[in-house]
């Protein structure tokens, strides 16, 4: 006999053998469960009246679900605020000390996470066409033809640079993610 769990209908088969007359041995024997579980199962029957599993056990939360959507709230209503703003909010609001990981925990439950917002808007579809039509333009040019042209948006790429991130927090499934 292994060690597994038990559901519903096996304790309530365990109390009905038992208040048949049964012995702890006999139930255990043929239902192939070991006769601490059935001890165990009577005890609670007798203390409980009932075979139901007790309700999770745990720390209760220091927030109430009112209080989490309000957070959820102040997030969706400005997604640049950082998690140290958001526990400002909750200290001066609710008069409650809760942490980051609290704070990040609760915005993860209703779906929303953080991102890396772009620096730049993308570009959209006229834009996109735009440039297309140039480069069709331009795809006959010969090398002299590029070396008299001068480009002024040439920009300087920096690989990992982790500096001037700006962080927001948006629904995972929120189309203006990547805007």
């Amino acid at each position: 006999m292994e060690r597994k769990a038990v559901d519903i209908t096996t304790k309530r088969t365990i109390i009905l053998l038992r208040a048949s007359g049964m012995s702890q041995h006999e139930i255990s024997r043929k239902l192939n469960i070991s006769r601490n579980c059935i001890y165990q199962n009577i005890n609670k029957f007798n203390k409980l009246h009932t075979v139901a599993t007790k309700s999770g056990t745990g720390r209760r939360s220091k927030l109430t679900d009112r209080q989490k959507r309000a957070i959820k709230l102040q997030q969706v209503r400005d997604d640049t605020l950082s998690l140290n703003d958001l526990i400002r909010y909750v200290q001066t609001s609710f008069n409650i000390t809760v942490s980051r990981r609290t704070v990040s925990r609760i915005l993860n439950e209703f779906d929303m996470f953080s991102y890396v917002a772009s620096r730049k808007p993308r570009i959209n579809h006229r834009q996109r066409y735009s440039r297309l039509q140039w480069c069709y333009q331009h795809s006959s040019w010969a090398e002299n033809d590029w070396s008299n042209v001068i480009f002024t948006d040439e920009s300087n790429f920096e690989i990992l640079n982790r500096k001037n991130r700006i962080y927001i927090r948006r629904f995972r499934n929120d189309l203006k993610r990547f805007e």
